[in-house]
């Protein structure tokens, strides 16, 4: 846990991890096809483990029982991965895997073409 100042520095890595993390969480979830619900771990909890903890849920199931909860739907949403990607869910080896965030800051970043 922080007590301090963060700096930029601080913030850039806190989101790279987070992207890594949740990036490898969807595509666990894409791959048995289910949702994803996922939240932060109160402080105390942070310190050995990833500061975050997530669920994969069956298609349209209700989030788990308690407070902060994030839940990703994407069952009618993704395209169904390949055969071989569901036979492996835990190969993240991918050369297509692209990180969240990238998704994100290109949507967001697109200039109009002229």
């Amino acid at each position: 846990m922080i007590t301090g100042p963060v700096s930029a520095t601080d913030i850039h890595e806190r989101l790279s991890a987070f992207d890594g993390w949740l990036t490898g969480r969807i595509e666990e979830a894409h791959a048995t096809r289910k949702d994803l619900a996922f939240r932060d771990l109160p402080p105390e909890n942070q310190a050995h483990a990833p500061p975050w903890e997530y669920s994969l849920l069956e298609p349209g199931a209700r989030s788990p029982i308690g407070e902060g909860w994030s839940v990703y739907r994407f069952s009618g949403v993704l395209p169904e991965p390949p055969a071989e990607q569901r036979a492996r869910p835990e190969d993240s080896s991918t050369p297509a895997r692209r990180s969240m965030i990238d998704v994100i800051a290109g949507a967001v970043l697109r200039r109009p073409r002229r």
